[in-house]
């Protein structure tokens, strides 16, 4: 709000605040951003411009101050990447977790890639929300404002268990883990970026390989609409020819697998003759 006030004058009244002007900013925007050197992605356009809408709507109606709301047109942001890690990369980046300084780190991370909560979610967790006897995580404060619950796997029933001390207050101590994170992240030498929230997208991803259906994904994960969780429809290409496979009809699934067979001892009588 500040930068807007700053953009279009705190002394401009809202009826002022026109398409033309909008589109105006909005140009401005498409510039290089002097904290970063670099041109502003859509992101980072939208957001103030979001703003902008939604306060536009509220002085039209309801608090009556203008007739109509100004046109204001997002740009189209590109859909984010989902990463996941190979159980390899997991290990990795649990075992360099295990060595940080940060004690908690490596049980905190456990939880994260187990359970799919927002970082806020989880970094803001305290005991009274923590349900051992029935194996479940009751959320409160969600980024929805609904409240949710997650079943807890095993490995998070056993981390929460394990940890040691009076089981009041927060379940993690109060502290900023970005750095501690980073590290950690760099030396398991990870073959691809990889933040904080890619544990919720690494939950997602592997519950989905493994035959997770997505009804039940969405209301682990809060999602408001099922077409937020659609984005881990796609996610496995080995995963996809599995389900292809599981469908065909039996006598097309038979004969597809005489014709891998054949394939494969071609291959071999091959590679022996080669050799």
């Amino acid at each position: 709000m500040a930068h807007l006030v700053n953009q279009f004058g705190a002394d401009t009244p809202l009826r002022e605040i026109t398409a033309a002007k909008i589109s105006e900013y909005k140009g401005q925007r498409h510039s290089v951003a002097e904290s970063t050197g670099r041109e502003r992605g859509a992101a980072a356009i939208n957001r103030p411009l979001a703003t902008l809408r939604h306060m536009l709507q509220l002085a039209h109606t309801e608090w009556e101050l203008i007739t109509e709301v100004p046109r204001v047109r997002l740009e189209r942001e590109p859909q984010h990447k989902v990463v996941w890690l190979e159980p390899d990369e997991e290990q990795r980046l649990l075992d360099a977790a295990r060595a940080s300084r940060t004690k908690h780190l490596h049980d905190l991370l456990v939880v994260a890639l187990e359970s799919g909560l927002r970082r806020t979610e989880l970094l803001d967790l305290e005991w009274d929300r923590v349900d051992l006897s029935r194996g479940v995580i009751r959320l409160e404060k969600t980024k929805s404002g609904k409240r949710r619950e997650v079943p807890m796997r095993q490995r998070v029933y056993d981390v929460l268990a394990a940890r040691a001390g009076e089981r009041k207050g927060r379940v993690w101590p109060v502290g900023d883990i970005r750095s501690a994170f980073e590290t950690v992240v760099e030396a398991a030498q990870l073959d691809k970026p990889f933040t904080f929230h890619g544990c919720r997208h690494h939950f997602a991803s592997w519950f989905v390989m493994r035959g997770g259906k997505l009804a039940a994904l969405q209301q682990i994960l809060g999602h408001a609409t099922l077409a937020m969780t659609m984005k881990y429809a796609h996610v496995g290409a080995s995963h996809l020819r599995d389900e292809i496979a599981r469908t065909e009809r039996p006598a097309v699934a038979q004969l597809h697998s005489k014709e891998t067979a054949n394939y494969a001892r071609e291959l071999v009588s091959s590679e022996v003759v080669v050799s």
